[in-house]
């Protein structure tokens, strides 16, 4: 019996024994996989955070995408015959595109009254529209001297070029609307950070008018190394203002029509051609060629202007060649109609404001960028000099009188510092010689800005 008990008793111990070291392992296990199951937990909590992240990221750039989109930022490069700012709209692929410039000038006259005077001189909101990657719209819209009023003294407000532009290719583009005619250099690229001197050259804004734009349409391209433009557009009218303008030396400012209800019975042709050589070179040429009319669409003469370019940018140069050379026919009548004298008009061509049968001129640019010198990359500080030699009225019919400082020389030196090169700070002097009228030495100064 007791031989019975005692090993019923070592049974039983060897079972607990057996229980507890199976209970062990079960724990054991049942821990691992607990382990197992935070560890897991854990990598899937990371996977979330980094989940989110990447979620936060993407939605930022699809943010800052459709920013871009929308208002697109701008890149210091030109499409066909626009400045970087008026280019924005062009490059954008889709959607709204917003731009512009300003300049405010400051002027010092000694020798006239008063003296000094400060003008919010431009304005310039660029609104673009991509309706897709080939077919877009572009205007610029223009603010003078900061407040438009009835009067002489008055600010304007116009559009300066507003377009339809539909792009095949790279070899052709066509492009129709308020156009910028596309002679000389700042007709074009007027930006004011794009030119280093406070105003634009004389010769531009006296002998090529300055921002001339007209209404009509054209194509434009590139072949190899070759880039032109060609516009069919209405031809020329004189305004009332026109002879008051030609006795201040502004030649074709008062022939413009710059799309209002243009009288268009006579037609012109305007292109450019442009040759790109190495190291950024660019030479070429461009015209205008077209009817002058009245009011009411009669011929009184046609112009011609022909005006031969070089541009070369590179390693901190800036410099510049643009020629002029016009001839008129029929500037006897042209003569009589803008003229308001009345002794004019009873034949007296001796007391008629005189339009010319020829007009030439020219300047050159040197410029360059002095902080190139001490390694200074992202600023910009232009050393410059101008100068400048034309003739108005070269040329006038007979019986006609040329007016008094009808032959200009310019003598321009300065410096133009960019703190970022879409802002320029302007200093310059200028010495204007016209021939038989007083000379001018003036001091002037600018900020200017584009975006």
């Amino acid at each position: 019996m007791k031989k019975v008990f005692l090993l019923s008793a070592v049974f039983s111990s060897l079972a607990f024994a057996q229980s507890t070291e199976e209970r062990i392992r079960q724990m054991e296990e049942q821990i691992r996989m607990l382990q197992q199951e935070i560890q897991r937990l854990k990598e899937e909590q990371k996977k979330v955070e980094e989940t989110k992240q990447e979620t936060e990221v993407l939605k930022e750039e699809l943010r800052k995408l459709r920013l871009e989109i929308a208002i697109p930022q701008l890149e210091l490069k030109t499409y066909s015959g626009l400045g970087p700012a008026a280019s924005k709209a062009m490059f954008n692929p889709r959607g709204v595109s917003i731009g512009g410039y300003g300049e405010i000038h400051f002027l010092h006259n000694p020798d006239k009254k008063p003296k000094n005077t400060v003008d919010a001189k431009r304005l310039i909101l660029y609104f673009g529209y991509a309706f897709n990657e080939k077919l877009k719209f572009n205007s610029e819209i223009e603010w003078e001297h900061a407040f438009v009023e009835g009067g002489e003294e008055s600010g304007e407000t116009a559009v300066e070029f507003a377009f339809i532009d539909y792009n095949f290719n790279e070899k052709l583009g066509l492009r129709g609307g308020l156009i910028l005619i596309p002679v000389g250099i700042i007709n074009e690229f007027h930006e004011p950070p794009t030119f280093p001197s406070v105003d634009r050259p004389y010769l531009e804004r006296n002998i090529i008018p300055t921002t001339w734009r007209e209404l009509g349409f054209g194509a434009y391209g590139k072949l190899g190394n070759l880039e032109y433009r060609a516009y069919i557009t209405n031809g020329l009218k004189p305004n009332k203002e026109a002879g008051e303008k030609i006795e201040k030396g502004e030649l074709l400012k008062g022939f413009r029509q710059n799309g209002f209800k243009a009288v268009s019975d006579q037609m012109a042709f305007s292109g450019r051609l442009d040759y790109n050589l190495p190291y950024n070179l660019k030479i070429g040429a461009s015209g205008f060629f077209g009817g002058v009319q009245d009011d009411k669409g009669k011929k009184l003469g046609t112009l011609n202007l022909i005006s031969p370019h070089l541009w070369w940018q590179y390693d901190g140069w800036d410099v510049r060649f643009v020629g002029a050379y016009g001839a008129t026919s029929g500037a006897d009548k042209i003569s009589q109609e803008i003229s308001t004298n009345p002794e004019c008009q009873l034949g007296d061509t001796t007391q008629c404001t005189p339009f010319p049968k020829k007009f030439y001129g020219f300047y050159t640019q040197v410029a360059y960028d002095v902080l190139r010198l001490l390694g200074i990359p992202d600023q910009q500080l232009y050393v410059f000099g101008i100068y400048e030699n034309y003739n108005t009225h070269a040329s006038v019919p007979e019986g006609f009188e040329k007016p008094s400082g009808h032959k200009v020389q310019v003598f321009n030196v300065g410096l133009s510092y960019k703190p970022h090169p879409l802002i320029a700070l302007k200093a310059d002097y200028v010495r204007l010689s016209p021939k038989d009228a007083k000379k001018q030495n003036i001091y002037r100064l600018a900020l200017g800005w584009m975006f």
